[in-house]
């Protein structure tokens, strides 16, 4: 924090420097995203970049990030600067970990730290995190039963000394990956987004005729804490629960919370929640606070960025053990499986106090299996086939369909993977009647069927909910359809490794989004838009929304919609 004597920051010069910050992580965020090699980054953006402060606290983030990568990093510097302290750094290091306890609850998220030097001394610090295709081990999968299954778990350690690599520690992720030319570049694209931090703040700086930032970043961080005080104060307090269900591995998970609102704090607690797995759809306590956070600053409707002043005013409490807050050697390799459920369980809590500030269940966690074999070109390949669900409608707006919310992932181009891959796409779309009926309509689900061209086995480690868990509606909205995964039309189970041997088709389908409100309230011009463009059968537009259409189907039978809807709403 800057001292009491810190000149002031007017209105205008705030803003100008703020909004540089950002685009100083933006720019960060699109040297990672031009240089990466894996199409996981490069194609998919699973990675995030952030800006922090002298004293380790996040400050700004770029414009694109994952929410849960963003909370995790958060509270991951203050970890690293207790192992190297800021007098141990010096201009050129870097430092990195893949451990899912410190960084995001999975290994192959690299965390990577560089200081930033001006006039001798450190001004604030540059992180990059990013999925890498490989950390070793067994596939990324959900069926590993313990950490060390599930890769190299790296701790704090420097990988560049004063601008010198650590050959020895690069000589070891080499020999441990399939893919050491994609990871190895990965990592240098991480450095490189580090680097692009530096050179802009220090620019900053020069330009401003600044020695340090410290007086920004104080300003910076008091106006994101009242702002986020301020947003807080508009929800009602007083103690709020709700509880979800997911599919889990075997069996179904309970995840339970009790919301204590305050006059400017949140306090989530998480007791009562299911016991730690045996199998890899655990969590840590970091990713499952990110993800509870990201839920709550949703609904408080802060006007500004997020960064760690925000996060702050959001406490957690859940019993190690739980399948959120996962101990040690737990595995962790499918974690979204489960915490992709706790935005909708905060968003029920929440919602029976400010329902206008809510969306019902999206159908997430996405499609995320992992799958690996020998490519096109005759070299190995570790990649992972991202296909997303709906979003839950909004209180004014249907759910957008296909999307990775709140993950932000994308699905790769089907022209890259069967460029690369042995793999011909029979089928990509959206479908049909599968997001869930509403004044607002849920957002459609995606569904993909592959086919195997390889001459051998592919291994594919499947990881897939919401088969016997819908996401539910809200407000009198119906559910979204559940996903399914077969292989050769026949159901496969979601969460185990299998071959896909050549020849074979594996298919799957994500779970559409829940709607909003009463469907017999949607406008019948809405509907007929939907049935038109290939979202809703004229079949569910008559027995769920009530609209009858003309025969040729290009208008709405006004009387016969009226009289269907008063039969509806008599049930």
């Amino acid at each position: 924090m800057s001292s009491p004597a810190s000149p002031a920051i007017d209105a205008t010069t705030l803003t100008m420097s703020w909004n540089k910050l950002m685009s100083i992580v933006d720019e960060a965020q699109v040297t990672l995203l031009r240089t990466a090699f894996s199409r996981i980054v490069t194609e998919a953006w699973d990675f995030s970049c952030a800006l922090f402060d002298t004293r380790g606290e996040m400050i700004a983030q770029g414009r694109h990030g994952l929410p849960s990568f963003l909370g995790c990093m958060a509270q991951a510097l203050h970890d690293f600067l207790a192992f190297y302290p800021p007098e141990t750094l010096k201009p050129g290091d870097a430092v990195m970990t893949t451990d899912p306890w410190i960084g995001a609850s999975q290994i192959n998220d690299i965390f990577l730290v560089s200081p930033i030097f001006f006039k001798g001394r450190i001004v604030a610090y540059a992180m990059s995190v990013s999925h890498s295709p490989d950390v070793g081990g067994r596939l990324l999968s959900a069926d590993s039963r313990e950490i060390f299954e599930e890769g190299f778990r790296l701790p704090i350690i420097k990988l560049f000394n004063e601008g010198e690599p650590n050959e020895d520690l690069f000589r070891i992720i080499r020999m441990n990956v399939r893919v050491p030319d994609i990871v190895v570049g990965d990592i240098m694209a991480q450095l490189a987004s580090n680097t692009t931090m530096t050179q802009r703040m220090v620019e900053f700086l020069e330009a401003r005729g600044l020695d340090n930032a410290d007086a920004l970043f104080a300003e910076v961080w008091r106006r994101s804490d009242q702002a986020m005080r301020q947003a807080i104060s508009t929800i009602p307090p007083g103690t709020y629960g709700a509880s979800v269900e997911t599919d889990g591995f075997s069996e179904p998970i309970t995840l339970n919370c009790t919301i204590e609102v305050s006059a400017d704090e949140i306090h989530v607690d998480c007791t009562g929640t299911s016991r730690q797995q045996e199998f890899g759809i655990n969590c840590t306590k970091r990713w499952s606070f990110a993800d509870i956070a990201h839920a709550c600053i949703c609904v408080a409707h802060p006007a500004v960025p997020v960064n760690g002043a925000m996060l702050k005013r959001i406490k957690y409490t859940v019993p190690e053990g739980t399948v959120i807050n996962a101990t040690y050697p737990a595995a962790l390799g499918a974690r979204a499986l489960v915490a992709m459920y706790l935005q909708g369980m905060i968003f029920q809590a929440l919602g029976k106090i400010v329902p206008e500030r809510v969306i019902a269940e999206s159908g997430t966690p996405p499609h995320l299996t992992a799958y690996l074999g020998t490519g096109n070109g005759g070299r190995r390949y570790v990649d992972i086939m991202f296909l997303n669900g709906g979003m839950g409608a909004r209180p004014n707006m249907d759910g957008v369909s296909s999307i990775g919310w709140p993950a932000n992932i994308a699905g790769i181009p089907v022209e890259i993977t069967e460029n690369e891959k042995p793999l011909l796409f029979l089928k990509k779309e959206l479908v049909n009647d599968s997001g869930g009926a509403g004044r607002q309509r849920g957002g459609l689900a995606s569904e993909l069927s592959v086919r195997s061209e390889a001459s051998e086995a592919i291994t594919m480690g499947v990881r897939l909910d919401r088969l016997e868990h819908p996401a539910q509606g809200v407000a009198g909205g119906a559910a979204g359809t559940p996903s399914s995964v077969r292989v050769n039309s026949k159901p496969v189970h979601p969460k185990r490794t299998l071959q896909l041997m050549p020849g074979d088709v594996y298919s799957v389908s994500c779970a559409g989004g829940g709607g909003y409100g009463d469907p017999t309230e949607r406008d019948p011009a809405a509907v007929l838009k939907d049935v038109q463009g290939g979202y809703v059968s004229s079949a569910i537009a008559y027995d769920v929304y009530g609209v009858a259409l003309s025969s040729d189907g290009t208008s709405v039978a006004a009387a016969e919609t009226d009289a269907k809807r008063r039969q509806l709403r008599q049930h």
